[in-house]
């Protein structure tokens, strides 16, 4: 349960920090996919006051989460002038699959469920840690760089 703990705080410090950077250097779709994950990570706990943190049966309420998620990122990567959020929406398809898979097939284990639920969380922050690096060292070079096609 320490190492849970721990593993958490860990997540949120490294999370935190790539969306602070997003927030503040970031163009448009950068900003946008931070502000979409910080409001999944703060609609979690909002989640569990109604619905037990459970993996054995259908997690409705993550599945509410991850598919508003999936349709927020799936937004702006269709008008983003980027190819990172291509991935990002990719790898937030995993986690609707996870659920897919739970409705379909009861005899899952449970831990393979929440994998597939929260194992992209990290390259989804990585993602997006690189896509705002690159935005700044396209305005270095060039001075402009357009968020949205047109």
């Amino acid at each position: 349960m320490v190492h849970q703990e721990y593993a958490n705080t860990r997540f949120l410090l490294f999370l935190g920090a790539i969306c602070i950077y997003a927030l503040y250097r970031g163009g448009g779709p950068e900003r946008w996919v931070a502000c979409i994950v910080i409001a999944m990570v703060v609609l979690d706990p909002a989640v569990h006051m109604f619905t037990p943190l459970e993996y054995a049966t259908l997690d409705p309420g993550h599945l509410v989460i991850d598919l508003a998620g999936w349709l927020g990122l799936l937004a702006v990567a269709l008008r983003a002038n980027r190819f990172w959020p291509l991935w990002v929406v990719s790898l937030q398809t995993i986690a609707l699959v996870a659920h897919a898979t739970r409705m379909l097939d009861v005899t899952i284990h449970p831990k393979a469920y929440m994998i597939m639920q929260i194992a992209s969380s990290y390259p989804l922050l990585a993602l997006l840690l690189l896509g705002t690096i690159c935005h700044q060292k396209r305005l270095k070079a060039i001075g402009i760089d357009r968020s949205w096609r047109n």
